[in-house]
C-alpha cells in the first residue's frame, strides 16, 4: 500500500478545514474593529487614560459628562445620574491619577451626618454593615464636615479595563439609588423597614 500524497489528501484537508468550528477561525479583520480595540496613544501633557475615560463615557451615552486634565498626571470627570427608584439626582465624580494608578469614583454629598448628630451613630453602624456586604463600592464619612460619600476605586496599574470602568460607572448610580431612602430615613431619625 502506498503512502498517501498531499495531492490525494487535498480534498479531505479542504473538508476538514470547512468543518472546523467558527470559534476556531479568526474573525475577518476590519479597520474599524481593530481601531476600536486598540487604545489610543495618550495626548502629550495629558493623563494616560483620560481619552479612554472620555471615549467610554461617550460610548455609554452618559449625559452631561465633562472631563478635564488637572495636570499632566491627573484628570477629573463629572456627570449626574437620576435614580430610578428615588428620582433623586446624584452628582458623580471620577478622579484619575497616573501617580496612584487609580480611578476614584464617588457620589458627592450623598448624605450629611454631623459628628455630633443625634442619628450619626446609627447611620455609621448601618454604613459599616453595608460596607461588609458590598462587593464593589464603599461608604465613606468625613468627621470634619459630616459628608457621607459612596465611592468605588478602579486600579489602572497594568491597563485600562473598559468593562470594569463601565461596571463602576453604572454601578455607582445604581447603588446610590438603592440605598438612599433607607439611609436618609436613618439620618432623619425615622425607623427603617
Amino acid at each position: 500500500m502506498r503512502a498517501p500524497t498531499l495531492a490525494s489528501l487535498a480534498p479531505w484537508l479542504l473538508v476538514a478545514s470547512l468543518a472546523a468550528p467558527a470559534a476556531a477561525q479568526p474573525p475577518p479583520a476590519t479597520p474599524d474593529a481593530a481601531a476600536a480595540e486598540e487604545p489610543a496613544a495618550p495626548t502629550p501633557g495629558q493623563p494616560r487614560y483620560l481619552a479612554a475615560m472620555q471615549r467610554e463615557l461617550e460610548a455609554m451615552r452618559v449625559r452631561g459628562a465633562r472631563c478635564e486634565a488637572t495636570d499632566a498626571q491627573r484628570a477629573r470627570c463629572q456627570f449626574s445620574v437620576r435614580g430610578m427608584t428615588t428620582g433623586r439626582e446624584f452628582t458623580v465624580h471620577l478622579v484619575y491619577s497616573d501617580r496612584t494608578d487609580t480611578v476614584y469614583l464617588y457620589v458627592e454629598r450623598y448624605l450629611s451626618a454631623p459628628a455630633d448628630g443625634a442619628t450619626t451613630d446609627a447611620l455609621l453602624r448601618r454604613l459599616m454593615e453595608l460596607n461588609w456586604s458590598l462587593l464593589l463600592g464603599k461608604f465613606e464619612w468625613s468627621s470634619s464636615d459630616g459628608e457621607v460619600r459612596l465611592a468605588m476605586i478602579l486600579n489602572t496599574d497594568s491597563n485600562f479595563d473598559r468593562r470594569a470602568f463601565r461596571s463602576a460607572v453604572r454601578g455607582i448610580g445604581q447603588l446610590a439609588d438603592r440605598y438612599f431612602n433607607e439611609l436618609d430615613r436613618l439620618v432623619r431619625g425615622q425607623a427603617t423597614e
